[in-house]
């Protein structure tokens, strides 16, 4: 019998991906979603994070679940209510699916859920984070924070819990990189701030994979960072990906102050970064496919 899987946020750019790796990996995906879609693929169950409800069968035949979901991070401008409903959509959501399991007969063998590297804070340092490392101070950092703890919890249920620190994804539609790749496309492409700010990165490919490595690894629990070993700033980012498309970078460096103004509290997340490990997932067996720079950027953008 195949291996079922559970996946919230099935309907989003990384979640749709996923849901058809997974299925073609021979896995039975299902979703959890707010609304029933006509021709849905996948067999669709409904949740409400304001409501606390979940439709009552969704756990029936459920081996695992992904939990993906969250507002995204810098989608809008950090306004109080959009701060609160970024740390809800994911807390809330976690907060749901544990009570739901707890008041239910399952079959749940473990939960893997997406966290992200801004766990550590959004710093520049000559600090390379590991998992043990303490968690920063800022907004995103204690919204990764509190997203984890909600999700360890769940081990109460003897269910195992895995997080994934995850860096930049890079996807061809959709996400940062189709964001960081249009300036360049009209020749007026460069980096940004100091251009010393570290941008942990992981392929789609590689973030897919590293989910159906989760789930076939009973031993891994826990946190888990997961980017390539290829570490880049700022700068080197950007002169890949202008070689990569052929371009050329003449303009200077956007200067903070005006990422400031027109990102607002958000511009640290473009501004601000360090270099995060992934030995850890290395040592658990998992192989990246991608793990330079140039040759991601080639296989997305070429």
């Amino acid at each position: 019998m195949a291996t079922t899987v559970l996946v919230t946020g099935g309907t989003g750019s990384i979640g749709g991906l996923l849901c058809d790796y997974l299925s073609k990996q021979g896995l039975d995906v299902t979703i959890l979603s707010r609304r029933k879609r006509e021709n849905a693929k996948y067999k669709t169950f409904l949740w409400n994070q304001h409501e606390n409800f979940i439709e009552a069968t969704a756990f029936d035949k459920c081996d695992y679940i992904i939990h993906l979901a969250g507002a995204g991070i810098a989608d809008a401008a950090w306004t109080a209510k959009r701060k609160k409903e970024i740390l809800d959509s994911r807390v809330k959501t976690t907060n749901l699916l544990y009570d739901s399991l707890a008041s239910h007969n399952h079959q749940v063998k473990g939960i893997i859920s997406a966290s992200a590297v801004g766990y550590y804070g959004q710093v520049t340092s000559e600090k390379t984070f590991k998992e043990d490392d303490a968690p920063g101070t800022d907004f995103v950092a204690s919204v990764c924070k509190q997203w984890e703890e909600g999700v360890n919890r769940f081990s109460d249920l003897n269910i195992r819990t895995v997080n994934l620190r995850i860096g930049i994804v890079l996807m061809r539609k959709g996400g940062a990189l189709e964001k960081m790749v249009q300036p360049f496309q009209y020749n007026v492409g460069s980096a940004l701030g100091s251009g010393k700010q570290f941008i942990p990165w992981i392929h789609i490919t590689d973030l897919q994979r590293i989910i159906l490595h989760s789930i076939n690894s009973a031993d891994m629990k826990g946190p888990y960072n997961c980017c390539a070993p290829d570490s880049a700033d700022n700068l080197k980012f950007s002169k890949t990906i202008a070689q990569v498309l052929n371009k050329k970078i003449w303009l200077p460096n956007v200067p903070k102050f005006i990422l400031r103004m027109i990102l607002g509290e958000r511009s640290i997340l473009v501004t601000e970064g360090s270099k995060v490990s992934p030995e850890k997932i290395i040592q658990s067996g998992f192989d990246f496919k991608f793990t330079k720079l140039k040759s991601a950027l080639h296989d997305l953008l070429g």
